[in-house]
This record gives structure tokens, sequence and C-alpha cells, in this order.
């Protein structure tokens, strides 16, 4: 899907732009993330003898759940990445391929890399493991709301019978 053509290629640099949707790119591994409109990928290839120096632009959006208030947010994302892929001359493919993941040897007659796997595992680690919006002076950017008020416990919220022995003990204790 994500394939750039390798046979053939002229020494130095070369620049290219993929756009992905959710037409034509499968997205169902982001369980807690939806992508909204298209990724794009910008790439540029460096070409010097038998290696191809490949560096990597990723950015698009995210919708998320908010982790503090529940609420639906946009995240944009910019994530970058590099991989080297060499050609294996001397069938040392076993020996790097399990020590080095930016790194990967390639057979000599190859002719295009295929990065929508890579592609992938940085859109996934793309989504952040805090989904909140950035806070500003005890205010969520996106919402508005005071965080404090968000975190607050009111008393006409039951508490859990399990927790109440924990909070008669902190109470005394104070």
């Amino acid at each position: 899907m994500l394939k750039i053509h390798i046979s053939n290629i002229k020494e130095g640099e070369h620049e290219y732009e993929f756009v992905l949707n959710k037409d034509n790119f499968d997205f169902s591994d982001f369980e807690d993330a939806e992508v909204i409109g298209d990724v794009r990928i910008k790439t540029t290839l460096y070409k010097s003898g038998n290696q191809f120096d490949l560096k990597s632009i990723i950015k698009g959006s995210f919708s998320l759940k908010c982790d503090r208030c529940l609420d639906d947010y946009v995240h944009n994302f910019e994530n970058k990445f590099e991989i080297i892929y060499k050609f294996d001359f001397i069938n040392e493919r076993d020996a790097l391929n399990n020590e080095e993941d930016d790194i990967k040897l390639i057979p000599p007659r190859t002719g295009f890399i295929d990065i929508t796997d890579d592609v992938r595992d940085y859109l996934l680690l793309s989504v952040p493991m805090k989904k909140a919006p950035e806070e500003i002076d005890g205010k969520c950017v996106y919402c508005n709301r005071n965080i404090s008020e968000i975190y607050k416990v009111t008393e006409t919220q039951e508490i859990n019978p399990v927790w109440s022995k924990l909070l008669e003990k902190k109470i005394k204790n104070k």
C-alpha cells in the first residue's frame, strides 16, 4: 500500500508524500482513538550506495475521549521516524533483525520498500497515554472547565462502602 520504488533509483535525495484516509487504510487497531480526516506522511529517502535512509514525518488528528471529563476532543499529532534499509549481501539478516528496529536488511533484488507496517506502528505510538487536553492556570484548554472542579467529589455523590473505611482512617489521622 505505502510502497516506494527503489530499483534503479539514482543516488541522492528523493521526496515522497502519502495521504491516508479511512477509505484506503485500515485503522481498526485504534480502539480508543478515531482518526479524523487525512493522515499525511512526508518521506525523504536518501540513497547512498547500497543503503537507503528513510526519514518520515506523520501528521494528523485523533478524536479522543478526555480522561478527566469524558468529553470528546481533538488531538493533533506529529511524529517522526527514521529507518535505514540496507542490502543484505552476506545473509546477516537474522543477527541484525533481532537487535535493531531502525535498521532493516533487505534482499539485493528488492524492487520496493513497503512502509505500511512502520507507519501503522508510529501512528499507534502517536496516541497519547494520558488522553487529556493541556491545562493552563488550572483550566482545560479545550472545554475551559476548572480541573479541580472536575475532580471534586461532592457530598451528593455516594462513596463506595469499600473506600469508606479508608476515608474514616484518613480523617482520624489528620
